[in-house]
């Protein structure tokens, strides 16, 4: 709860917080162009506990567009709390920026800080956020690079806990140039050393020749280029982490040997690998990030400490959000793409 100092400094800040913002919105579902930046939006009063963010930078991840056409747990929400009571709704997960008002002990005006949220808002100039959510930036991270990486940062480092893997066994990832994929490759090769694990990647020509950029390749068991016509090797292997799904990861089945695990992003694949393996009693599980300030605050420290090396393809000013769906429509980008809320 607000201290009496707190409170007093909200109400100096509340003087220089508009009413209204700039912000995306959208008022049904389907292709980028339903996207609507405008202004007039209403800035968020804050509730208990709560930080109001003056935005600088919202990443954008492949769930911002699969709800924005429609489809998950995401896009339920959207139906029941905003459309179904003739209201706009407002995408975007990942966001950082400063804090301009606060009804929480932890944050004070003008911290610098970062966040994941589940509740939307990151496409606009001013969001409320759940202070247990966020996590102060450190002072050697941008605001660009804090933007970029709630989402895949905490996502990373929660799925590598989440496939539990054993000392020596063999882990195949795809996609291991993406937003998630680019930090979590960087995490299983720590584990190469630590755990004598072995790791084989799965990916293009053109992703297989970025990784140098992120790891020493000569530590990976393999590469699988999924671009040619033939059939992936039998690698006998313990574990897919599959960050693709559909018929890729139907695909990546091949690799494994019977009674393997498979742990996949994003969960909406799980009932189509089960099928897929059945024949090889494989274990297929779904896994969805978890909001967490601890998190968020452990990987920005990684960030900061040189640990995890952070990619940022394109930052997209808010109001070209558009091409900036578009673009990570595309399905080949290198790390993230980020929507800069600063016109």
């Amino acid at each position: 709860m607000a201290t009496a100092s707190t409170t007093d400094n909200n109400q100096q800040a509340n003087h220089n917080i508009p009413k209204t913002q700039h912000a995306v919105l959208i008022r049904e579902f389907g292709e980028p162009e339903v996207m609507k930046y405008q202004d007039g939006a209403d800035v968020p009063e804050l509730q208990d506990d709560q930080v109001l963010v003056k935005i600088a930078y919202a990443g954008i991840n492949p769930v911002d567009y699969k709800t924005r056409q429609g489809k998950g747990w995401g896009a339920e929400n959207i139906r029941k709390d905003k459309f179904e009571n003739d209201q706009p709704a407002i995408l975007g997960f990942d966001v950082s920026g400063e804090v301009v008002s606060s009804n929480s002990d932890e944050f004070a005006i003008g911290d610098r800080v970062a966040a994941l949220t589940f509740s939307g808002g990151g496409y606009a100039q001013y969001v409320a956020v759940d202070a247990k959510l966020l996590a102060k930036v450190p002072d050697n991270v941008t605001l660009e690079q804090a933007g970029a990486l709630p989402c895949i940062g905490q996502t990373a480092l929660q799925f590598v806990d989440f496939a539990d893997i054993k000392t020596g066994e063999h882990v195949v990832i795809n996609a291991p140039a993406g937003g998630v994929g680019h930090l979590l490759i960087q995490l299983l090769i720590n584990k190469v050393a630590q755990d004598n694990i072995k790791v084989t990647v799965i990916c293009s020509p053109e992703k297989y020749a970025k990784l140098d950029e992120l790891i020493n390749v000569s530590k990976l068991a393999g590469w699988i280029d999924y671009t040619k016509d033939e059939d992936f090797p039998d690698l006998q292997a313990d574990v897919l982490l599959d960050l693709v799904g559909d018929e890729a990861g139907v695909r990546a089945l091949s690799v494994l040997k019977s009674g393997a695990r498979v742990d996949v992003l994003p969960t909406i694949w799980v009932d189509k690998l089960t099928e897929a393996g059945e024949q090889q009693n494989l274990a297929v599980a779904g896994y969805k990030a978890q909001r967490s300030g601890q998190d968020m605050a452990r990987v920005l420290q990684q960030v900061a400490d040189g640990e995890l090396t952070l990619k940022i393809q394109k930052t997209y000013l808010l109001s070209d959000v558009v091409a900036a769906h578009h673009e990570l429509q595309k399905g080949d980008a290198f790390g993230k793409i980020v929507l800069a809320a600063a016109e």
